[in-house]
């Protein structure tokens, strides 16, 4: 089969999963092309992928006059292309794809991906629903990465729509030696106890992560449990710098929380002058911010608690990984969150920053139901489909919509 993906900017799950599709598919034989920006090319290195043809269009991020050219250019890649399927993978790229195949006298199947759901409040809200609805209707087949978002869908007036997950990439396995190495490479560089309980949250610090609402669970930690060791410097609390423990009461572990991840610059301001004023107050757990990363997997398998304290997400790879890791995870409940996690974790309710704090001093203190609760992630983590079996799902369903049409 001819078949297109389209994709707007992404430096996360929405490119990691694209990529492993064009790539898994375009290895079983199929002609693979991607339409999408150059940044987004850039960081996943579609062109790269064997057989695989990229082709710029820079989607942006806002409805404007400019969409007029990108829907002109996007008619004239579809026909070189000569697609059968052209799968868009979130809003935006949704959006111009459905105005471009409208163009088309004879156009392929449309398939649309959602990814996340729309947040917008008033005004453009309203024209979110709008956008929304134009496009559950539009499609051939909706595919959302989480149940909530396949029944929204539905609500809307899809006349197919169905579950597809974005599927983890391999985790590689890290040896107890390379684990202890990033351990100690990490108490050294940020002065903590290399016997600290180590936090570990891994996404964007962006507003949908609501990192500070993890930054006021820290600051809930001394009122829900003794076993934290909160010890800070004042010239951290002041500076509103990260902050470094200065001593360890003996018998009492150290609580660090690390967050691994790229930046807004504005919202990491803002946490860090949060996380200042709080540490100024009483005495919180040290917070550390690492930057994006490439050793997720060494810090994860360094680090004893895994948390994401999202607003929403459909299928976080992140938490993916740390149940193939077998980590102990504590994460709101929301989105498909819930349905990934189940009993393998513990979840607790958007924003509740008292029942985060109350989760983790409760593994904080309690070696033996953080290792019970890995292995219980370890399980639910090897049932979770990879990368190849989510793109011969596809292919399937690709089948299905192409001989569908040709009847």
């Amino acid at each position: 089969m001819r078949i297109v993906f389209v994709i707007g900017t992404s430096t996360g799950g929405v490119g990691t999963h694209v990529k492993a599709l064009a790539r898994d598919l375009g290895a079983a034989g199929h002609e693979i092309g991607v339409i999408g920006p150059a940044a987004t090319d850039e960081h996943f290195g579609f062109s790269l992928l064997p057989g695989v043809r990229f082709a710029v269009l820079e989607l942006g991020t806002g409805i404007g006059p400019a969409d007029a050219a990108l829907i002109r250019r996007q008619r004239g890649l579809l026909r070189s292309f000569d697609a059968q399927i052209v799968h868009a993978h979130g809003f935006r790229a949704g959006l111009i794809t459905q105005l471009t195949l409208r163009t088309l006298r004879s156009r392929p199947r449309f398939v649309l991906s959602l990814h996340n759901r729309a947040s917008g409040q008033g005004l453009r809200g309203k024209v979110e629903t709008r956008v929304e609805t134009m496009l559950a209707r539009g499609a051939d087949l909706v595919l959302g990465a989480s149940t909530d978002l396949v029944e929204r869908a539905q609500e809307l007036g899809a006349r197919d729509a169905r579950f597809v997950p974005a599927a983890a990439p391999e985790v590689t396995p890290v040896s107890a030696e390379a684990a202890a190495a990033t351990r100690a490479q990490l108490a050294s560089t940020y002065g903590f106890d290399e016997g600290a309980v180590i936090v570990l949250a891994v996404g964007r610090v962006a507003p949908q992560k609501n990192y500070p609402m993890l930054v006021r669970g820290l600051g809930r930690l001394g009122d829900t449990t003794g076993s934290t060791n909160p010890t800070r410097t004042a010239d951290a609390a002041r500076t509103g710098q990260d902050a470094s423990r200065t001593k360890q009461d003996a018998g009492d572990p150290a609580l660090v929380v690390l967050i691994a991840g790229a930046a807004d610059e504005t919202v990491l301001r803002e946490v860090r002058a949060q996380y200042a004023e709080l540490s100024a107050a009483s005495a919180i757990p040290p917070l550390h911010f690492l930057g994006a990363r490439s050793d997720v997997a060494e810090l994860a398998a360094a680090a004893d608690i895994y948390v994401l304290t999202s607003v929403w997400e459909a299928r976080a790879l992140v938490l993916q990984e740390a149940l193939i890791s077998g980590k102990a995870i504590v994460a709101t409940a929301t989105g498909g969150s819930t349905e990934l996690v189940g009993d393998a974790g513990v979840l607790v309710p958007d924003d509740d920053d008292r029942a985060f704090a109350a989760a983790v001093a409760e593994l904080a203190g309690d070696p033996a139901r953080c290792a019970e609760l890995g292995a219980r992630a370890r399980a639910r983590g090897a049932e979770l489909p990879g990368e190849r079996e989510v793109a011969e799902e596809l292919a399937g369903i690709y089948t299905e919509l192409v001989s569908a049409q040709v009847g």
